[in-house]
């Protein structure tokens, strides 16, 4: 598989995107509220509650809860070589510390309630959480040489994204989230996964360290 590092504009031309898909989400939520489409996908989720799976999409979520996610990389930073560790840890510190402050901030500047609940939704935290844990964990086992393979890669990142996309269904489903505040942690979640990886790859060159290396988007 072809290998870019941090001079390749790829990652960083997908990173300012949804950056800048972010900010125009954010400011049309804070704008306009809701939008039809919101109100549509709530009242089919609404009208979908009986059906025989509704407990396994319920509970998805939990792929998605910050405790939990915690506890499942401190377990999984184990495995790591010692290497590996430190970096494994500033990558998850950052993105998803980095990512939970900026999704605190933007729900207070959006300012735009959860549907039937006055908290303030955008974006889904679950759904970045999710995003950035999926993303960090495929991006290091690329790096440990367990995805090598184009095959592995694309399987492991279509799972992770499946799990991700999970998540959004199911903060939707249980009344949680708009449709909206799912996308808008799904672009966030893009931002900082891809934003930390490319800065610790930056820092790796400057103090002179062999600089990790990326598949191609």
């Amino acid at each position: 598989m072809k290998r870019w590092t941090i001079q390749h504009p790829l990652w960083s031309t997908v990173a300012i995107l949804h950056f800048a898909a972010y900010l125009w989400l954010a400011f049309l939520a804070r704008l306009n509220g809701p939008f039809s489409m919101d109100h549509a996908v709530r009242d089919f989720f609404q009208r979908s509650q009986d059906i025989a799976l509704g407990w396994v999409i319920r509970e998805w979520a939990v792929f998605g809860d910050w405790q939990i996610l915690t506890v499942l990389l401190l377990l999984l930073s184990l495995l790591c070589s010692r290497e590996m560790r430190k970096e494994f840890f500033l990558f998850f510190l950052l993105a998803l510390g980095g990512g939970g402050l900026l999704g605190q901030l933007s729900k207070v500047i959006v300012g735009r309630a959860r549907p039937g609940d006055p908290r303030l939704g955008f974006p889904s935290g679950h759904t970045l959480a999710a995003l950035v844990t999926v993303g960090g964990l495929v991006y290091f086992a690329y790096r440990s040489g367990r995805l090598r393979r184009p095959l592995g890669f694309a399987s492991s990142a279509g799972a992770g994204m499946l799990i991700v996309l999970g998540v959004g269904v199911s903060r939707m489903y249980t009344d949680s989230h708009w449709m909206t505040d799912v996308f808008g942690g799904m672009l966030l979640g893009v931002v900082m996964a891809t934003g930390v990886a490319l800065g610790l790859q930056l820092q790796a060159g400057r103090t002179g360290q062999s600089p990790p290396t990326y598949p191609e988007p």
